[in-house]
């Protein structure tokens, strides 16, 4: 599968997070009911990602993430993904146009 933009902005934003962030972080993904227990346990950022866009597609996993960055008082992370997120629609609905 090839690297989509929002594959890029969830693993930067994910590893701003220290080691201990990254598991209170899928922690909460874990309440999700689509994603199980047993593949949060050894998951790293790109695993994370890959999963959370599997099972939700790419802007929901981006909604989500920066649903539990709020939760976890990572909120200047979780505007600047959600910014950066919605800059990139802009441009890619800008080309469209053109």
């Amino acid at each position: 599968r090839s690297k989509t933009t929002s594959d890029l902005l969830l693993v930067n934003s994910l590893n701003e997070l220290i080691k201990d962030d990254l598991r209170t972080f899928q922690w909460y993904l874990k309440n999700h009911k689509l994603i199980p227990k047993s593949e949060m346990e050894n998951a790293d950022v790109s695993d994370t990602v890959d999963k959370m866009e599997e099972c939700f597609g790419p802007e929901e996993a981006v909604k989500i993430t920066v649903d539990i960055l709020r939760k976890m008082n990572k909120n200047p992370l979780a505007e600047e993904l959600e910014n950066k997120y919605n800059e990139g629609k802009i441009l890619q609905s800008t080309n469209l146009i053109c």
